[in-house]
């Protein structure tokens, strides 16, 4: 279960990362990469909503939670990663 959690914040560090590097160059850069920004930030916030509470019940629904939400921040790492291709 531990691994799982591991797992999960290192998905969300990268994250993270990834979304301060892009704020930084969207602030400065295109409004087509501005846009995809505001939606993916949405995501990103409903994902951490859920994150806390699953990782509290990480005993309990470990596999279920850790497939759903490890799905959901990979797909939001890639637009993230689509938009700094486009900076």
């Amino acid at each position: 279960m531990e691994k799982i959690r591991k797992i999960l914040d290192g998905i969300e560090s990268n994250i993270d990362q990834l979304r301060d590097e892009i704020r930084l160059k969207a602030h400065l850069g295109k409004a087509e990469a501005k846009e995809e920004l505001e939606k993916l930030e949405e995501k990103w916030k409903q994902i951490q909503e859920k994150y806390q509470p699953a990782a509290d019940e990480i005993g309990t629904t470990a596999e279920n939670a850790a497939v759903g939400l490890t799905e959901a921040a990979n797909e939001i790492k890639e637009g993230f990663k689509r938009i700094k291709k486009l900076l």
